[in-house]
């Protein structure tokens, strides 16, 4: 089955050409629930086996809504259940053992079924995890069209893509609110937003917990481009169509190594960083745009990089995908 094939709870799939547009329709609110993330999984895991799919397009499918926020109904069940105070220290073990307890066949789907809001709630974190570090490690680029609020949660499921796009209107929000609710961010934010703009900036955004403008989101550079709100999905497509037309080895080592590179020592990602060229060069379709490069610098008399880029940028200039 092809990934536009999908029948999902609560998204929308709709393929053209190599970019999947997926839009989230969870009523009323568009909240990041259970089950959105579940689909997401889902989704994520057939577009990295779809040969067909370059880019999947993120946004909401409801007016003015792209993800407001994490379900608070899920968080409540596990937050409210009678417990002892639980230091970091003593749930990081836990968590990791959890972790590899998920990873075993049907795990996820008893702890959904017999253990409660707890359960449910470890269900939840886990599949988040992986599947925002599939979408880091994957050779299709996510692009998110952020047509409305994206808090919390669903703020972070919008760091989880590699480029953001945001509707320049009131009524889009950005940011971590979890402080304002007696909690930290929990779906990755502290991470990735400490990544994007420096510790300095990362703590003021998530300490003050205050909502973002569309506008201040892209100041500081969460929102790599502001859009009129009637042009949005239709942009973020374009440049979509654009990115998936490019060699899928090199998109996928190329996010790699900017994601998981600076983990390591400097030495280490220079080596992690090497592979990846070595990787990318060794395809057909290196070889492909080696010849096409030669054929038009004797043709141009410059690189084409300078006296004709526009049919290499949109990928027409020669197959980058085709094996």
């Amino acid at each position: 089955m092809s990934a536009a094939d999908l029948q999902l709870e609560t998204i929308e799939l709709d393929q053209d050409g190599r970019v999947l547009t997926a839009r989230v329709v969870a009523p009323p609110l568009n909240f990041a629930t259970p089950e959105f993330v579940r689909d997401l999984d889902i989704l994520t895991a057939a577009a990295d086996a779809d040969d067909t799919v370059g880019a999947v397009v993120l946004t909401g499918g409801l007016p003015g809504r792209f993800l407001t926020h994490a379900d608070p109904s899920a968080l409540t069940g596990m937050i409210e259940l009678p417990h002892p105070f639980i230091p970091a220290r003593v749930a990081a073990p836990f968590l990791r053992i959890g972790d590899v307890a998920m990873r075993l066949p049907g795990a996820a789907r008893l702890a959904e079924r017999f253990g409660g809001g707890l359960g449910a709630g470890l269900v939840w974190g886990h599949r988040w995890k992986k599947t925002t570090l599939r979408m880091n490690r994957s050779a299709v680029v996510y692009l998110a069209a952020i047509n409305g609020p994206a808090l919390g949660g669903g703020h972070e499921i919008a760091l989880s893509c590699d480029l953001r796009y945001a509707a320049d209107a009131d009524h889009v929000k950005l940011g971590q609110i979890e402080i304002l609710a007696n909690l930290i961010p929990g779906g990755g934010g502290t991470q990735r937003l400490s990544r994007l703009l420096g510790a300095a900036k990362a703590i003021e955004v998530t300490l003050e917990g205050a909502p973002l403008s569309a506008q201040e989101g892209y100041r500081l550079g969460l929102v790599h481009r502001l859009v009129p709100e009637a042009q949005l999905l239709a942009e973020t497509q374009a440049t979509a169509a654009r990115l998936a037309a490019r060699n899928p080895v090199a998109i996928a080592e190329a996010k790699r190594a900017i994601y998981f590179g600076t983990d390591k020592s400097l030495s280490r990602g220079l080596d992690r960083e090497q592979a990846g060229f070595i990787s990318a060069g060794t395809t057909a379709a290196a070889g492909r745009t080696t010849t096409a490069f030669f054929e038009d610098l004797e043709r141009l008399g410059d690189t084409p990089f300078l006296a004709d880029l526009k049919p290499w940028l949109d990928g027409t200039r020669v197959d980058q995908v085709g094996k």
